[in-house]
């Protein structure tokens, strides 16, 4: 009788044993799928990436990726009605079921500072921020995203006539710069005028107030400005 007993208990102790290899490998099993799951998979939308890695702009991610949470510090910013998140340098949008987007940066957002990456260039006589293909000018509002400026070629000046006699020697000058300042009279309502003085910057002109205009101003768009 000791014996079955011995060999009972026995018994008993080998099939706990067995019970809990199986349970712990079940939850090592169900831990795994759970992390390889969430750490890197690619569907129809676009790629995801684990939740605890964020980009940086120097980092120069894809436009596509898919992440499941914003990185902390970001700043929600509107363009044209849609809804933007903002992180160094980087936007974002939510298409949902958790996921945001990183997407181009949109033309005509405000943002407060931008990466050092971005460096300041001057094209046509005016200053951008660019790096690799993205361009910001400053204003009174923040940097502000911008279409990539179209780069317009200076022509070359003249080159210098020398007319040659069998006594003397003629050398014509080049011609005469072009006039930089014009001064328009602009009708007020009570029969006087306002003299509004143009100048001529780069590729188009510049009003007393410091606005541009690419094509020499007419007299009515100067009196929505300086009619009194």
């Amino acid at each position: 009788m000791l014996r079955k007993t011995k060999v009972l208990k026995v018994f008993l102790s080998l099939i706990a044993a067995i019970f809990f290899s199986l349970t712990r490998v079940a939850f090592a099993d169900w831990s795994i799928g759970i992390g390889v799951g969430d750490r890197d998979h690619h569907d129809d939308r676009g790629y995801h990436h684990d939740d605890r890695q964020f980009y940086r702009w120097h980092d120069h991610p894809h436009y596509g990726y898919h992440m499941h949470f914003l990185p902390d510090g970001y700043y929600t910013i509107w363009v044209d009605g849609t809804r933007y998140y903002y992180y160094d340098g980087l936007y974002y949008t939510y298409v949902g079921a958790g996921d945001y987007v990183i997407v181009d940066p949109p033309i005509g957002a405000y943002v407060t500072a931008i990466p050092p990456d971005f460096q300041p260039i001057i094209i046509n006589g005016r200053t951008y921020y660019a790096d690799n293909g993205v361009y910001y000018v400053l204003t009174h509002h923040g940097y502000k995203v911008v279409p990539q400026p179209v780069i317009y070629a200076q022509p070359e000046p003249p080159p210098q006539v020398v007319i040659t006699q069998p006594v003397t020697t003629v050398t014509v000058p080049p011609p005469a710069p072009p006039q930089d300042s014009f001064t328009i009279n602009v009708p007020n309502k009570n029969g006087s005028f306002t003299a509004v003085e143009i100048k001529r910057s780069g590729n188009g002109y510049v009003g007393p107030q410091g606005e541009f205009y690419a094509q020499f101003p007419s007299v009515s768009q100067l009196k929505a400005m300086y009619t009194k």
